[in-house]
């Protein structure tokens, strides 16, 4: 089945007319009281907005009569309600201009004029959902808080007339297979047509407006922008959504492009808005060469590398949306859209505390992102690679502590708390000293280690007291109150902060070389932070996260990020 075999467009409820055929592989009408109930107040409630329902999807039998592929249970309702309202008040209605009937309950046509009836609704399971229905709508109209029967009856032919529409999509010349594979497809896979296989149609259905050859290309062209996109590189430059969540990954191109122009509460609403362009009389073709503009804009940023970064950062860090950026450069010369982009990458980072207040505990999400922005500019002005977004917006990240929080509220587990001692145990072992003192020291510190490993009664009291002294033996002095400040905080996914558990410096350094190894991802200023790369090479001692290495790396993010901070600040210790 080729678009060009598609009619396709809105249809106001009361402008659906002819005879509607549900064939015998479908099942029969199966909502329930809510459903029904939700329909109607919908409705009601929307009042004189527009209102679009889900496609209503049918093949052409002949003049005026047509099989029904998708959207019969609504579409069965929607005749429940104008029947109810011509059974109630026959003299003040007319019949609905449409009629159903199911191949497999051939007497449903008499069965919907007397749809009240309890005796009829236990003929068939298709006739007591139906009365059911019926039973339903009646209890809508007559026990309504907002209004008297008559009354809201008028409201909703009135919303029936002018305001709720469906998405008319008919196949035209289509056999029989073609019909069952899109209702199996639609109904049995549950795979629903989604914006983009909509708007796919109204492009390419056969119009006076285009000629085949231009259908043609349209449709290439499509097919190589969905085959793009699915590079999971570029997808993550230009959105932190998931890809998954897209069954047509052009249709993120849609979203951005009609995004302030369409009613982002219905999930047609592209659809919807291209559907409102053609109406008003646009040239389809001119339309999409604006939306392949749109597309070859977005892919020259993600090629030139000093774009990608920023707006790569950008939308990484939350500041903004691809969407936005594209409307505020639109008329912007390339060199006035980097300095449009500086700017915003400065506002992102304008906080209302001095960068060197912020803290763990009361600052996390300005800390997080001043270090995204420290490890993406480094990587853009120190490496010929790229920052990774698809690995960054694919993980979930958090704040680990370099020098890490005590220890003591660790669980109550032996198990971990051996853990936790051989590993720091390995990093007293192997830490060098220069003096006696600190010698007898690490060694008596080896000796509880060891001791307290084989005593299976070990308590927390005996272990918080140990870990104390391992602690303080393997930190710097002064490290105490700044736990919690920037110089003390580094960017890892959380799986990998909680591998790193309760680990002191040196262990952790060790660890993260290990995933190094292993190929994860390491952003990499964490890696560099690990590897003492910040610290003044006469002043590095490997065991330890030191004055030194914090001044260092504090230097290196001030150094980094100077085009971006705000009023001249600097960071300090």
């Amino acid at each position: 089945m080729t678009e060009e075999n598609i009619q396709l467009g809105e249809k106001l409820v009361g402008e659906i007319e002819g005879e509607f055929y549900v064939p015998s592989y479908q099942r029969g009408y199966r909502w329930d009281e809510t459903q029904v109930r939700a329909l109607l107040d919908d409705i009601y409630e929307n009042g004189d907005e527009p209102y679009c329902l889900q496609p209503l999807v049918v093949r052409e039998n002949g003049q005026g009569r047509y099989e029904v592929i998708d959207g019969q249970q609504r579409l069965t309702t929607l005749y429940i309600i104008y029947r109810y309202i011509k059974n109630r008040w026959p003299d003040d209605n007319d019949d609905p201009k449409f009629s159903l009937v199911y191949e497999t309950r051939k007497a449903n046509q008499e069965f919907f004029l007397q749809m009240d009836s309890e005796d009829l609704a236990g003929l068939n399971i298709d006739f007591y959902f139906i009365h059911r229905a019926y039973k339903t709508v009646n209890d809508w109209f007559t026990n309504n808080k907002h209004g008297k029967p008559f009354s809201l009856v008028g409201d909703i032919l009135k919303y029936f007339d002018k305001r709720v529409k469906v998405i008319w999509y008919e196949l035209k010349n289509a056999s029989d297979k073609d019909a069952i594979a899109l209702f199996t497809r639609l109904n049995i896979g549950r795979i629903p047509l989604t914006n983009a296989e909509l708007i796919k149609a109204l492009f390419l259905c056969n119009t006076k407006q285009m000629e085949n050859k231009r259908q043609l290309e349209i449709a290439l062209q499509w097919d190589t922008i969905e085959r793009e996109l699915h590079d999971d590189d570029f997808w993550y430059f230009l959105t932190k959504k998931k890809a998954e969540d897209y069954t047509t990954r052009i249709e993120l191109v849609f979203e951005f492009f009609a995004s302030e122009r369409s009613n982002q509460n219905d999930s047609l609403s592209t659809f919807l808005y291209f559907n409102e362009i053609k109406k008003n009389g646009k040239n389809l073709s001119d339309l999409w060469e604006e939306i392949l503009r749109y597309y070859y804009r977005l892919k020259e940023w993600y090629k030139k590398d000093s774009l990608y970064h920023r707006i790569g950062y950008l939308v990484s860090s939350g500041h903004t949306t691809m969407n936005l950026i594209v409307d505020a450069t639109i008329n912007l010369r390339k060199s006035e859209q980097e300095q449009l982009l500086d700017e915003e990458i400065r506002n992102s980072i304008k906080f209302k505390k001095s960068y060197s207040d912020l803290n763990y505990v009361n600052n996390y999400d300005e800390i997080s992102r001043l270090l995204l922005l420290f490890n993406v500019v480094s990587v853009m002005n120190h490496t010929q690679s790229r920052f990774p977004f698809r690995a960054y917006n694919t993980e979930l990240w958090s704040l680990e502590h370099i020098h890490p929080q005590h220890p003591e509220d660790m669980k109550n587990d032996k198990k971990l708390w051996n853990e936790w001692m051989n590993i720091q145990k390995r990093s007293v072992e192997e830490l060098p000293v220069a003096d006696e003192t600190n010698k007898d020291r690490k060694e008596k510190l080896v000796a509880e280690a060891n001791a307290f490993i084989d005593n299976e009664h070990a308590t927390k009291e005996e272990f918080k007291t140990l870990s104390g002294k391992i602690v303080q033996f393997l930190s710097d002095k002064s490290e105490e109150d700044l736990t919690h400040s920037l110089s003390n905080m580094a960017l890892l996914s959380k799986s990998q902060n909680s591998a790193l558990n309760n680990s002191l410096f040196d262990a952790k350094r060790r660890e993260i070389i290990e995933m190094d190894r292993r190929g994860e991802f390491i952003p990499y200023c964490t890696r560099n932070v690990f590897l003492k790369y910040y610290t003044d090479p006469d002043k590095i001692q490997m065991a330890k996260w030191s004055e030194a290495d914090r001044e260092g790396y504090v230097a290196a993010i001030n150094r980094v990020l100077k085009p971006y901070l705000s009023n001249d600040q600097v960071i300090t210790v």
